[in-house]
């Protein structure tokens, strides 16, 4: 589709708005000065750029970039800020897009890129450990749910895979379905075998920019929540898996990954209305042989409820207690790997156990103690509990459309939050540092202050007028071009897109806003792969590759 620019009347209703303070406001010297706290030198604060475009009816997009010279330092800076405004009711909608449902989208070269970035530059596989062990990385789209009893399961493929490779009997060069990182020959240091190398999981990951690229129908794609990244992440329990999205992730009409952390959520429902609201464990529901519903709790909070829920940085689970009926169901993302009795398992990086008490432990407690019947080790007679987990928001009543969850939050009913406001949890939910052992919810190399560090930044908001605003700031790769933000300049900045409420999305190098028809003439740099309109900060300005994308996509029907 070929841009063109937006319709006036929508620029002067904007303008209208913007004097009764409800909408967008503009971004002058004196409003970037306010945000970012600097001072610029007089007559030095220019307008580079203001690219403007109507997607299709109801979708816009704008691209400002600024440059100035700051009065403090003398240094010449900037600032570029990618905006997508999406109406409510119009012909097109956000929707996310899951790579691990799209069994295409696989890309093995940049998984390579992503993995020397963030593990081995980052010396995760490291120092500690006294040397660099190369990773066999296993795609586990098709076992992201198994038990004992079911097909082959993750944890036996696994360590099947890791005892072939330990005894050399792994034939790499027939091995579909895996990413050998590094590669091999070239990397392995003098007199390492293959016997050398570890195993570990990943979902598929995909650039943004492809969600564009391959279909007519989406307008725009930006990144979206956090993923298991980092070695600590999801390497210890076998189970976890890079790329393994965090918090909880509604799409296509089924629950992708239920909130094992409490996160702040950007929700829309089947009839529009579209919040920014808190969701955790508590907003789980799980449902055993059609029975009605039990709602979870934190086991930290009530540790003898009927359904609690244990994470790795909650603690050692209590031991169970005598005479009373008690299984552990141990969750990996949305799937239920192993019931087993309490305190043989401890939970996932990348999930959960849910230890169930009383009635709703009894069917699972029958399948544990039914005899073998088959050949099969994991053969039992008594069938296997049918189970269902669902998802519950503020509108008990209404059909979810999608639910992605990220945080902080960044506005709350139009106040900005700032400060250590900004990481108490009644706005970021579970968002914060690890221990001084490293232990805490993902992700564990956040630089959890909100005034410091400047990034490059992805955030959702909602304006007053009920629209979507995703927005993506470019930093790091060049402060000339642009400086990036805190968390605390980007709240000010989404208050100055007139936004409502808003939250901060994954940023850093996976920052990235596609548009549909950009020319090469309307990217930043030469070299961007097609449609990406900013510039992504990775190493050659790379897009990064994301488990889960945000896009902007004609509704269908």
């Amino acid at each position: 589709m070929t841009l063109h620019p937006a319709h006036p009347e929508t620029l002067l209703n904007r303008h209208m708005l913007s004097s009764l303070h409800l909408g967008p406001r503009p971004l002058d010297r004196l409003t970037v000065e306010g945000i970012l706290g600097i001072a610029c030198q007089r007559g030095s604060f220019e307008r580079v750029e203001d690219e403007k475009a109507e997607l299709c009816p109801g979708v816009t997009w704008r691209r400002r970039r600024l440059g100035w010279t700051n009065g403090a330092t003398g240094e010449d800076e900037g600032l570029c800020v990618n905006e997508l405004r999406v109406r409510r009711n119009c012909r097109a909608q956000v929707r996310p897009s899951i790579a691990m449902t799209n069994p295409g989208l696989v890309d093995f070269e940049a998984i390579d890129n992503a993995y020397w970035q963030t593990v081995w530059a980052a010396g995760a596989i490291r120092i500690d450990r006294g040397e660099k062990i190369p990773r066999l990385f296993v795609n586990m789209r098709n076992l992201v749910c198994a038990r004992p009893g079911a097909p082959r399961g993750p944890w036996e493929d696994l360590l099947e895979l890791q005892r072939a490779i330990e005894s050399d009997e792994f034939d790499f060069d027939n091995a579909d379905n895996y990413a050998c990182l590094p590669e091999l020959e070239p990397r392995l240091s003098e007199g390492t075998t293959t016997g050398d190398i570890r195993v570990a999981r990943f979902l598929p990951a995909f650039p943004p920019s492809w969600s564009v690229q391959a279909d007519g129908a989406v307008h725009a794609a930006t990144n979206a929540g956090y993923f298991l990244n980092f070695p600590e992440e999801y390497e210890d329990d076998g189970l976890s898996a890079l790329h393994q999205p965090i918090g909880a992730l509604f799409a296509d009409g089924q629950l992708q990954m239920p909130p094992w952390i409490e996160r702040p959520a950007a929700i829309e429902w089947k009839d529009g209305e579209r919040r920014i609201e808190l969701l955790g464990p508590s907003d789980i529901a799980l449902s055993v042989n059609g029975e009605a519903p039990y709602r979870l709790v934190l086991g930290i909070d009530e540790p003898h409820a009927a359904a609690t829920v244990w994470r790795h940085f909650d603690g050692p689970l209590p031991d169970p207690r005598a005479n009373w009926p008690e299984v552990d169901l141990v969750f990996c993302g949305a799937g239920l790997v192993h019931p087993v009795r309490p305190g043989e398992v401890q939970p996932p990086l990348g999930g959960a156990i849910v230890r169930l008490a009383g009635d709703i432990a009894d069917p699972w407690l029958s399948w544990l103690d039914s005899p073998k019947t088959g050949p099969r080790e994991m053969s039992r007679e008594a069938p296997f509990p049918r189970w269902r987990m669902s998802l519950l928001t503020s509108r008990a009543n209404a059909d979810l459309d999608w639910v992605v969850s990220a945080g902080p939050k960044l506005l709350n009913d139009g106040r900005v939050i700032s400060g250590a406001d900004m990481l108490a949890p009644w706005a970021a939910g579970e968002f914060h540092a690890p221990d001084e052992n490293g232990v805490g919810p993902a992700p564990t190399r956040f630089p959890y202050e909100t005034e410091t560090t400047r990034a490059p930044r992805t955030a959702i908001g909602i304006s007053g007028d009920g629209e979507w605003v995703l927005a993506v700031i470019d930093g790091r790769a060049d402060m000339t071009h642009s400086v990036g933000m805190s968390l605390s300049e980007l709240a000010r900045l989404m208050a100055r897109l007139g936004c409502r409420q808003a939250m901060n999305l994954d940023g850093g190098g996976s920052s990235v806003m596609c548009i549909e028809g950009l020319s090469p003439m309307q990217q930043l740099r030469p070299g961007l792969a097609a449609t990406v309109a900013n510039i992504p900060s990775d190493t050659g300005h790379r897009e990064r590759i994301v488990p889960v994308a945000l896009m902007v996509v004609d509704r269908i029907g």
